[in-house]
This record gives C-alpha cells, sequence and structure tokens, in this order.
C-alpha cells in the first residue's frame, strides 16, 4: 500500500513537470527511480553529493559558444570547484528561497515557511566548513533576524560557531549535519518548489550567482531534508517539522490542563449563601448575568456561563473532542489537585467571598460592542445611573499621578478593597498612599495586651494622629515589584505587602505595624518581580537568576524552583485557580508551570523582545502578554496556541488588566497612555481545524501580518485638544484630591495611518507627559491607573 501511495505520487510529480515543459528535468527524474541507478518507484531517488551535483548540471559550453571535447571535459571537471569558489551564492540561494516562499500564494506559505530552517542552518554551516569566515558572518548578521523569534538557541549555537572544528565540537551541530530535517508538504506545494528550483541552475547555465545560489537549494534539500509529500489540500498550519529525532520523541499531545475554577470549601460556600441569601434584596442589580454570575463561584458543579465563555466549571469532555483545542470547554480542578490551604473556617474568607456576591451585583459589564454604538447611546461610568440592563459600557479610567519622584519610582500596586497604594522606589524604600485620604494608623508600641478584651480594645490601641502616607525603609537596594495580601479581598484592607528588590530578598511587611516580618532568601540575583498567590499564603518570585520560585509565607526557603528560562525570567502571574504559574521572560518566551509538580506544561513563543509584563483572563482561559516588541499577544492556554496580537503601543508596555468579564483588556505603558482592546473580536479568519487568527498576528493560513499598530496623540485632526471622556467628577485626580492628568479619548479617525492600527484597539486614552505604569480593573470594573508625573504633565 505504501508503495503503491509513493508511485502515485512520483507519477503525479511527473505529470506536473511535463505539464510545464521540463523535460530535462522529468528525464532525470525517470532515469534516478530506475533499479540500476538505485531508485524505485516505491523508494526515494538517489542521494546526490554537492559536487556531484554541481559537476553533473554544469553546462559543456558557454552559451552561443562552441566547444570541443577537451573543452568540455575540462569545463564538466572544474564546475564543482567553480561553485564551491562562489561565497555569494550560499547568500543568493537563501534569499531567493525565502522571497519564493514570502511571494506564493496564500495557501502554500505556511507548509513551505518551515523548509527555510534548515536551509538557513545547513547555508552557514557549509560556509563555515569551507571557510569563508567573512561570508558568514555576513549572512549570519543579514538572516539571523529571520530566526531570532522562532528558534533564538539555534541562533545562538550558530553564533558560537566560527571555525571547521567548532562544528565537530557542537553537539546541536553534529545532530543537525547528522540528521534530516523533516517537513510535510502537499503533493502540490512539493511541485511548486521543485518547479522553482528548476527554473535556474539545472536547466539553465551556471554562469551567474542566482543561478549557482539555486543550485546550493537544490543541493541542501537533497542531502539535509526529509520532504513529506502528502496527497490533499495544504495544511492552514505547519506541523510536523523538526529533527528527525525530535519528530520521534515528540509527545503527540500537549498535556490535559484544569483551567476551571478552583472549588470553594464546603463549610465556606454554606456560610457565603445563607449571607447572601439573607441580603440579596437589599443589593440592587445591573443585569441579570451580574446576579447569576457569582453561583457559579460558589458551586462548583454549576454549568452557568454569563459572558458566553466557556470559564465556568465542567467536569468532562465529550471523547471525540480534544481538550485542549482552541475554545474548549475548561475542566475544574479538584480540592486534592490545589496546594494545600488551611482547612479551618476563617471570618475573614467568608467575608471575601460575600463581597465578591455584592460587588457582582453592582458591576458594569464592558464589552467592544459599546464602542460600535453612536455616541450619546450609552451612558458611560459617572453619568447618573448605570446603562441599560444587558448594555456593555466603556471602561472608566481614574489615573492617580505620583509627582516630585523623578525616575526613582520603579513599580506601583493596588490593592483589593482599591484604599491603598503602594509604590517602589530606586532609592530601596516604599511608599504607602490611603486613597481615600484617610490616615495610616499603625498599632502603638505602648500598649498592655492584657487590655484588649474586644474589636474596640483593638481600635484604641492604633495610633491617634497617622499620616496619610508611610515609608517603609527595609531593603538595601533599588524595589522592583510590590504586592498586596489578597486575604480579604474587596471586604477590607490588606494586612501584608511583599516587596521584591536588587538585594535579592523577598521582605514581609505588616500592615498594622508598617514593620518588616520576615526577609525570605534564595534567589542569587536582583528580584524582578513577586505577586501573591489568589488565596494568600503562597506566592511567586522571578529574577535574574533565570528561574522563578515558589514561596509559603511561613517558610523561609522556596517550595519550587521554576528552571528553564534562558535568560531573566521578568515576571510571574498565578492563574485564578492556583494550580498554574505564568512567567515572561528576557528569551522572548512564556511559560506555563503546574505550581504543585514544578513542571513546564506550555512554551509561547511568538515575541521579538524581551517579555515585559503578563495578566491571566479572570476566566482561566486567556494569557496576555506585553514585550519590547510593542505588542501585545493574546494566547489559549489550553491549547497553547496565539489568538492574535494586538497592536498601538509606541513604547515599552509595563501593565496589563483584564476585565471581570474577560471581554476587555487595558494596557499601559511608557508612551503616556492607557490603551482599551476588545478580547473577543472576531479574528479575520479561521481555519477548519480551530486555530483562531487575530488582527495583527501572523496570519497561520496566509504567513503575513494582518494588522500594524498606529501612534497615538491626544490631538485633534484639527488641532484642538481632545475632549475628555469616561472620568467621573474628581477621578483621574493626585492624592490631594486636585485633576493632575487628564485621559482623553482618541478616536480612530484622528489616527493618520489607519492602515498600521489594529482593529480591536478601541480606545486610547492619551495623558501629555506622564507614563502610565500600572493599571487595574476593581471588582466592579472601574480601572485604576498609577503614573509617573514630570513638570508640566497633565
Amino acid at each position: 500500500m505504501a508503495a503503491a501511495t509513493q508511485e502515485q505520487q512520483y507519477k503525479t510529480i511527473i505529470d506536473y513537470l511535463e505539464r510545464h515543459g521540463h523535460s530535462r528535468t522529468v528525464a532525470q527524474l525517470r532515469l534516478d527511480l530506475t533499479p540500476e541507478n538505485g531508485g524505485s518507484a516505491a523508494g526515494g531517488g538517489r542521494t546526490v553529493g554537492l559536487d556531484e551535483f554541481a559537476d553533473k548540471n554544469a553546462p559543456l559550453a558557454p552559451k552561443g559558444a562552441a566547444a570541443g571535447p577537451g573543452q568540455q571535459a575540462r569545463r564538466r571537471e572544474g564546475a564543482g570547484g567553480q561553485l564551491l569558489l562562489d561565497p555569494p551564492s550560499w547568500e543568493k540561494g537563501y534569499d531567493g528561497m525565502r522571497n519564493f516562499v514570502e511571494n506564493s500564494l496564500d495557501i502554500h506559505r505556511p507548509e513551505l515557511h518551515p523548509i527555510l530552517l534548515p536551509l538557513f542552518v545547513h547555508s552557514y554551516l557549509d560556509l563555515v566548513l569551507v571557510n569563508y569566515r567573512d561570508a558568514a558572518n555576513d549572512f549570519l548578521a543579514r538572516f539571523s533576524p529571520d530566526h531570532e523569534a522562532s528558534d533564538p538557541h539555534i541562533v545562538r549555537m550558530l553564533s558560537s560557531i566560527r571555525l571547521p572544528e567548532h562544528v565537530s565540537e557542537s553537539e546541536e551541530a553534529t545532530r543537525w549535519r547528522q540528521e534530516r530535517y523533516c517537513v510535510r508538504l502537499s503533493e502540490r506545494g512539493w511541485g511548486l518548489l521543485l518547479g522553482w528550483l528548476q527554473g535556474g541552475g539545472l536547466a539553465g547555465s551556471i554562469e551567474g550567482t542566482e543561478a549557482r545560489g539555486r543550485d546550493r537549494v537544490l543541493a541542501i534539500i537533497n542531502e539535509r531534508v526529509k520532504v513529506d509529500a502528502i496527497p490533499g489540500p495544504p495544511a492552514k498550519i505547519a506541523t510536523d517539522h523538526g529533527l528527525l529525532s525530535d519528530i520521534k520523541n515528540r509527545p503527540r499531545f500537549l498535556p490535559e490542563l484544569k483551567l476551571g475554577p478552583a472549588p470553594l470549601d464546603q463549610k465556606v460556600q454554606r456560610e457565603v449563601t445563607r449571607a447572601t441569601a439573607e441580603k440579596a434584596p437589599l443589593a440592587p442589580t445591573s443585569s441579570s448575568a451580574d446576579a447569576t454570575e457569582p453561583s457559579s463561584s460558589l458551586d462548583p458543579s454549576t454549568t452557568t456561563d454569563t459572558q458566553g465563555t466557556s470559564g465556568t466549571a465542567a467536569t468532562s469532555v465529550p471523547a471525540n473532542e480534544d481538550p485542549n483545542a482552541l475554545g474548549a470547554e475548561l475542566i475544574s480542578p479538584t480540592a486534592s489537585d490545589l496546594p494545600p490551604y488551611p482547612s479551618t473556617l476563617r471570618t475573614i474568607d467568608v467575608a471575601r467571598e460575600v463581597e465578591k456576591v455584592r460587588e457582582a451585583r453592582k458591576r458594569i459589564k464592558l464589552g467592544g460592542e459599546a464602542y460600535q454604538r453612536s455616541a450619546g447611546t450609552l451612558a458611560l461610568a459617572g453619568a447618573h445611573g448605570n446603562p441599560a440592563q444587558g448594555e456593555a459600557a466603556k471602561p472608566s479610567v481614574c489615573l492617580f499621578t505620583i509627582h516630585d519622584a523623578g525616575d526613582s519610582v520603579n513599580t506601583v500596586s493596588f490593592s483589593e478593597d482599591s484604599t491603598l497604594m503602594a509604590a517602589g522606589f530606586a532609592e530601596s524604600y516604599i511608599r504607602l498612599w490611603n486613597l481615600k485620604g484617610g490616615k495610616l494608623s499603625g498599632v502603638r508600641n505602648d500598649f498592655d495586651s492584657d487590655e484588649i478584651t474586644d474589636s474596640a480594645g483593638l481600635k484604641s490601641i492604633r495610633q491617634i494622629d497617622a499620616p496619610t502616607s508611610r515609608k517603609l525603609i527595609g531593603h538595601s537596594g533599588p524595589v522592583y515589584a510590590v504586592s498586596f495580601d489578597p486575604v480579604p479581598g474587596s471586604s477590607g484592607p490588606p494586612r501584608y505587602l511583599l516587596s521584591a528588590s536588587q538585594d535579592t530578598t523577598v521582605r514581609l511587611w505588616s500592615l498594622d505595624t508598617y514593620k518588616n516580618l520576615v526577609a525570605y532568601r534564595g534567589h542569587r540575583e536582583p528580584v524582578w518581580d513577586v505577586e501573591w498567590g489568589p488565596r494568600g499564603i503562597y506566592f511567586a518570585t522571578a529574577s535574574r537568576d533565570r528561574t522563578a520560585r515558589l514561596w509559603s509565607s511561613d517558610k523561609t526557603s522556596a517550595l519550587r524552583i521554576f528552571a528553564g528560562h534562558l535568560s531573566d525570567v521578568n515576571c510571574v502571574r498565578f492563574h485564578p485557580n492556583s494550580l498554574y504559574l505564568a512567567t515572561g521572560s528576557s528569551d522572548r518566551t512564556c511559560r506555563l508551570w503546574d505550581v504543585q509538580k514544578g513542571t513546564c506544561v506550555r512554551v509561547f513563543t511568538g515575541h521579538r523582545g524581551s517579555v515585559s509584563t503578563l495578566a491571566i483572563s479572570p476566566d482561566g482561559r486567556y494569557l496576555a502578554s506585553a514585550s519590547e516588541d510593542q505588542t501585545i499577544i493574546l494566547w489559549d492556554l489550553g491549547s497553547g496556541r496565539k489568538v492574535k496580537t494586538m497592536t498601538g503601543h509606541t513604547s515599552a508596555i509595563y501593565s496589563l488588566t483584564f476585565s471581570a468579564e474577560s471581554t476587555v483588556l487595558v494596557s499601559a505603558g511608557a508612551d503616556a497612555t492607557v490603551r482599551v482592546w476588545d478580547v473577543l473580536l472576531p479574528t479575520v479568519s479561521s481555519n477548519a481545524g480551530g486555530a483562531v487568527v487575530g488582527v495583527g498576528a501572523m496570519d497561520p493560513t496566509t504567513g503575513r501580518r494582518l494588522g500594524a499598530f498606529n501612534p497615538g496623540s491626544s490631538v485633534g485632526p484639527d488641532g484642538k485638544r481632545l475632549s475628555t471622556v469616561g472620568l467621573p467628577d474628581g477621578a483621574g485626580g493626585g492624592l490631594d484630591g486636585k485633576s493632575n492628568a487628564t485621559l482623553g479619548l482618541l478616536p480612530k479617525s484622528a489616527f493618520v495611518e489607519k492602515d498600521k492600527e489594529s482593529a480591536d484597539l478601541l480606545a486610547t486614552l492619551a495623558t501629555k507627559r506622564t507614563p502610565v505604569v500600572e493599571v487595574r480593573f476593581t471588582p466592579r470594573n472601574l480601572c485604576l491607573a498609577a503614573g509617573i508625573g514630570s513638570d508640566g504633565s497633565s
């Protein structure tokens, strides 16, 4: 059966070549397939060496001139040498193949693109092995950017090889020289590739670098690449390509992930149900969807989905459905899957869950459809009343600006109840502010513990005269990250604060005494980020030592070390169910780790710069990552696929946050803007296999970018300042309540380069000169932002 299939493939190829007039190639192919030449219709053709190939296909005489038998023999004898003595031919060959792939039909481009990697690797290694060092350096410098994003380890390996002996000393390079690289093409795609290769060098003259470049490409494909031509239409996403040993050892399916909501403790659930039932009539509801939303968090078996996504619990997946497919229903973890938590019933846990229900009932629903209606049909936040029931609103942003700080502010964070803001400074200290203007009262040092018998006694031991801002001193290096204790949630102020510093330590601070309680040591390099887990107790750190670590607040040593990144780990984020941890690195990749096992379960590649910040959607389905390449990529955690790329920022992106429904993403950056993105915008194209391509992303069906960014401005086309929208009275003011930053909504008509605008960019809220370093949605979907003010910024 296999022999018959291969025979049919060869017949198809020969028919195609005959129709296009490639008679000489057809004759040679028939000759190679004869048993006398070591080939057969059922097997592959005979492997031809580079020298033999060059000699065999060299012209007998220059065009337009006759040559005698002696001249013919001498010309054939020197053809191989002539081919080897032309270093630019490698560069010309790869460049020609790259142009052929990029200019091919959209249906064939994805399947042809993987063939560029083996051509890139072997072209460089060939140049090194024949001692053309300058040509090799020029080749690597010109074409390495094509592969740095997708295969950075290959580029690094080639950069370390400078001499012929380095090839044999490198284990990876030896694998590339000994193993074939497998590429799967459709029969028609393989025929197109053969047609391009035959178009020059084989039937034409060897005179000319471009023709010899095609010979180089054909020789590499013949000797180093294994092409599987399969019947049927071309694949819309290239799969099953790589070195032969990697293909054989590659697992067929990704490990299944449990991304649904974590189950609530039964004791807490009973108390929350009772408390919400008693006070339900007192709580107004903005929409029926909001009123039903908390039920899914109270009962893990509930399958109600309020936003049209599959973010609620699912106990099973149909047998014929891939649980990791894009858009598949999420599976919830069981209590045994999660890290251990206290089994005792705590009042603070009940208060937190009850407050979640109340906040959900008062929540304003956000969505991209709000921007599709005409202005004035929807009341924005800050106007009287809420939007009509079921309608989506535009997000409002309240910006707090830190003045007189210069460039010393490294990080800013808001507490979950929106009452506190903390900032980490380069001068090694942390500053706290009360956003309500109240006093930050600490516990007095001169109280008698025996006199405390009730809650009134606790209040009496607090300081009477207290400032509205406090400074926490303890680190011996710049503070790069701070994180508030999430246990109280929105029911009350946090009690603890974590901070990460250049001094390689993480410190735990009490917000009752404003003193340092614990210093966690373990990292060998500066700690770039720290974040509490969703339920407290556990926290994670990211460091320049290329590791992320999991800690428990009651232990001074790390519980898990997540190693695998090839450079600094810049940021960490917990999944909402606490079972997974996402990390972003300077190696341009993001990884998802199993907290319990300490293993990497997903690797996301696609950025062309260092990953600066991450965000995981509240429904647990999506990961958003921002990079120094000024793009935001949305990933599907279950399938591990890129959903889309969002472009629009013109400088570094500092922070990302999802709305409570996971329908809107807000970003902030050094370009002094806050940008609003539509997460659920229908993508430009979707293939039958379920892979979705987003606006601005690299479309796997075409291989081309679908959109780019548009830099914004707070000035309209007429040169006038755009009016301020989306801010309630007093919002956007500083700590003194005065307005010190203005956010303006920039309509799409205000942009000049509309062809470079990402379609899922809903709005750009711009300041004059205030870089925005932090954004965060509250449970009611108000977006809080923090910026670093400069002289005259507004």
